[in-house]
């Protein structure tokens, strides 16, 4: 993963060492250019749209400033036109005067107008005087609106460019593969870029009628993955779909790798849905249904990375010797007694799911994670399979 922004310097008086890590692909267009911009009010001709214009002059002659005028908590925010995950955005700040007027701020992701319904993004934020912008690293956080508020009495917002950087999708192109092929639906059509939910359009796979049909996608490399989105056939047959499991770990076999959540439906009216699985880690992420007679068919999976991560039970509600748990929107939770594993960070915690039925105990490994136990006839594979990329393991618990 490469990092970007390192830099120290004197800050009121004290170093300032910043380190802003971003994914080391979000490198992209910025899309928020030219979207609809919105912002509770307009102070001195400072419209919303100028914070995404293009126009990066921190100076308020430039005529590329947003104002508001002085009031409660004011906020804005961009319409990135549908829901994606965000990996980072960059502020610019006004610097002729009144730089400090920014901090602290607030950045929320999300698919709501108002901006504080959605999810903040980390805590307040601030800019140091002497900078012109700052990057805000997202983790991955998905939403159709990105907003910056300030909190506070008689506060002012302005912003002189707002960019956003979505997160790359690590699914596309990758090598794909399911439990058998019918009528032309190759595998390869779930990761071929193509979000056409329509059978026509050669865009989606289809399998026969099988017992627990799946399909597998290997992303060459283990990664935290936060999202997978699943898009569904919209015109016919959605319902085929209906109670699929997804799978992500390092085995090629998609049911002995740990399950993301539970089964899964896509909302009744929708064509497509995003899992959140919260940080959990593999090389492979699968989907799988469950059942006899089940045909499987995707128009497109795709995997977005991030750094939101479950915590430990303990950490989260503040006190000790609470075990292992998972922290999720809602405040769902994996109870204590359950059985939960770890990375050697102890930031990332998930239920260990094994077998078909959900029911096989799982096994602690040399390290103390609990994974599904393998047949004593692949124990060799696995083995080879653990040497190969045991490099990037380590590489990766570096990050």
């Amino acid at each position: 993963m490469a990092c970007s922004g390192n830099r120290g310097e004197k800050c009121g008086g004290a170093l300032r060492i910043s380190v802003y890590q971003i994914s080391g692909h979000a490198t992209g267009p910025n899309i928020a250019l030219g979207r609809p911009a919105f912002q509770c009010s307009v102070g001195h001709g400072g419209s919303a749209g100028r914070a995404v214009d293009g126009n990066r002059n921190p100076q308020w002659a430039g005529n590329s400033c947003t104002h508001t005028h002085g009031e409660n908590d004011p906020w804005w925010y961009v319409d990135l036109g549908r829901s994606v995950t965000v990996d980072h955005i960059t502020i610019v700040n006004r610097r002729d005067c009144c730089s400090e007027r920014i901090t602290p701020f607030d950045v929320h992701v999300g698919d709501s107008t108002v901006v504080t319904r959605n999810p903040k993004v980390g805590g307040h934020h601030s800019f140091c005087p002497i900078d012109t912008e700052r990057v805000v690293p997202c983790g991955g956080r998905r939403g159709r609106y990105v907003g910056i508020r300030l909190p506070g009495k008689r506060r002012v917002l302005t912003l002189c460019e707002v960019e956003v950087y979505a997160a790359p999708n690590l699914a596309l192109g990758k090598p794909t593969v399911q439990s058998a092929v019918a009528h032309g639906g190759f595998a390869s059509r779930a990761t071929d870029g193509c979000r056409d939910p329509n059978w026509g359009s050669q865009c989606c796979t289809h399998t026969p009628g099988q017992t627990c049909p799946w399909l597998r996608v290997d992303l060459g490399a283990q990664v935290s993955v936060q999202w997978v989105v699943v898009i569904n056939r919209a015109d016919c047959c959605r319902e085929r779909l209906n109670g699929f499991t997804i799978h992500i770990g390092n085995d090629p076999q998609v049911d002995r790798n740990p399950r993301c959540g539970g089964h899964h439906t896509i909302p009744a009216g929708k064509n497509k849905d995003a899992i959140n699985c919260n940080g959990q880690r593999g090389r492979y992420v699968g989907i799988r249904l469950p059942g006899h007679g089940r045909v499987l068919t995707v128009c497109e999976i795709e995997v977005y990375a991030g750094t939101v991560t479950r915590k430990r039970t303990s950490e989260v509600r503040g006190t000790e010797g609470q075990g292992c748990g998972e922290h999720q929107e809602g405040d769902n939770w994996v109870s204590d007694g359950q059985d939960c594993t770890c990375d050697q960070n102890e930031v990332v915690c998930y239920e260990v799911i094994c077998g078909v039925d959900g029911k096989e105990k799982p096994e602690e490994d040399q390290d103390g994670m609990l994974t599904c136990p393998e047949p004593a006839e692949e124990e060799e594979t696995a083995r080879g399979l653990l040497d190969e990329n045991m490099d990037d393991w380590i590489d990766d618990y570096k990050e």
